[in-house]
């Protein structure tokens, strides 16, 4: 082979190693998904605003869309009986028309940090969501904690229930009502459910406050704040003037900050194994007098433990993970306590004959009592319900609802779960019956 063919050779093999190198780069890159932020030089701000508060129909939402940046309403039923000042279920869809992000902050905004209070925190959003669904809105995948008060169980209700993302305050860092700088969120430390406020506007708030606060977004890590009404005459020592969040917006434009929404937090964060955070097992804030407020239906089974392990092991057949979830206990301390108690054995039912007898029993909870149409019926309540066990299979059992609704002149006044609001639910919400 002469000189110039050796050459030609040379180039071509050259070219299909720098194809074959470009080709590999692109699967490789496609497979691994990195995070925008890891490398792009630009500064990210995430704009929420909290508990539906009429401004942010009538000012904020207007001067966003003008100024083309994205943001997060969180909104609440809590209020609405106020329409003067905070808006309405159409307000918030027409928000949504808008282009902006609707999260859920709850039907009743109550402290979900407690045991108790997470329990029915499913139901809650549930309310939230049938009303939403009503003016046009997806179901939200973004969620704000009520007075920024979180715990274990309401991070991992939100999990089960499959949120992507929940904006903590900027507390445990820094002290409710300080006019301080709030932790940056960082993907590679801050779990998105526990993402934290970088900025809680307050009345007392400056421009230079603001921009210190904004200046703190950079490569990989984003700032996030929060503000309720603009104004907010009702809640005015969270109020921010509008001619201050006029200031505010147009510095963010001028230095050409990228403005998002919550659920846009996406492409900064990898698709891998989420961050330890320190704070998925802290609770804020503690409990009063250090004492744990527990659901009404987990300290009815424990003050009988005897009773309720025969019921769902022997009757109802539990698993012990069943049965941790109603007493809760972990599976671990469950089987401990059974063993002490001479219950550790999962066993059929008693010695009925078939054909005989007609067992009616009170029904434990846990298990969900439907085999369909669950979406409306979240937090079954267990002090309205019995099972009856058929006497031709003493292993089966019905679940009746007694009552499962109640009607008045006033409307729908009681409901033994979660779909629909009602009388009993109200602002309050109403409490769980907790009969055995």
């Amino acid at each position: 082979m002469n000189d110039w063919g050796r050459s030609f050779n040379r180039r071509i093999i050259s070219r299909g190693v720098t194809l074959a190198l470009s080709i590999v780069g692109v699967v490789f890159e496609s497979a691994w998904h990195a995070p925008h932020s890891a490398t792009g030089p630009e500064k990210v701000v995430v704009l929420t605003f909290d508990d539906a508060v009429k401004s942010h129909r009538t000012f904020v939402a207007p001067l966003l869309k003008r100024l083309g940046f994205g943001a997060t309403f969180f909104v609440t039923h809590r209020w609405m009986d106020d329409p003067e000042n905070f808006m309405s279920w159409r307000d918030i869809g027409e928000i949504h028309q808008m282009g902006f992000e609707i999260g859920n902050h709850t039907w009743t905004h109550s402290d979900f940090s407690s045991p108790r209070n997470a329990a029915r925190l499913a139901g809650e959003l549930a309310l939230v969501e049938n009303e939403l669904q009503k003016v046009g809105v997806s179901r939200p995948v973004s969620f704000a904690y009520c007075g920024n008060a979180f715990g274990p169980e309401a991070v991992e209700q939100l999990d089960r229930l499959g949120f992507k993302f929940a904006r903590r305050g900027m507390q445990p860092e820094v002290p409710y009502g300080r006019i301080q700088i709030g932790p940056i969120f960082d993907p590679l430390k801050h779990h998105p459910l526990l993402i934290p406020t970088t900025g809680d506007a307050y009345p007392e708030w400056t421009l230079e406050h603001f921009q210190t606060a904004v200046g703190r977004a950079r490569a990989g890590q984003i700032v996030v704040l929060q503000f309720h009404g603009v104004p907010d005459p009702k809640h005015p020592w969270v109020d921010t003037p509008p001619d201050r969040f006029q200031e505010y917006m147009d510095y963010l434009k001028q230095q050409n900050i990228r403005v998002i929404a919550m659920r846009d937090l996406g492409r900064y964060i990898s698709n891998g194994k989420r961050p330890a955070d320190r704070l998925l097992k802290v609770r804020f804030p503690e409990p009063k007098n250090g004492v744990l407020a527990l659901p009404g239906e987990v300290e009815t089974t424990r003050a009988d433990l005897s009773y309720w392990l025969e019921n769902m092991l022997i009757h109802h057949r539990y698993s012990w993970d069943e049965i941790a979830q109603v007493t809760g206990y972990s599976v671990e301390e469950i089987t401990r306590k059974a063993q002490e108690l001479g219950q550790a054995q999962i066993a059929g039912a008693p010695g009925d004959k078939e054909g005989e007898t007609i067992r009616v029993l009170p029904y434990p909870g846990g298990r969900h009592p439907r085999i369909g149409f669950l979406e409306g019926a979240i937090l079954p309540q267990r002090g309205t319900k019995a099972s009856v066990f058929l006497p031709w299979n003493p292993a089966s059992y019905v679940v009746v609802d007694l009552p499962e609704a109640i009607f008045s002149n006033l409307g729908l006044t009681y409901l033994a779960h979660s779909h629909v609001p009602t009388i009993w639910g109200g602002a309050s919400w109403g409490q769980p019956l907790n009969l055995k």
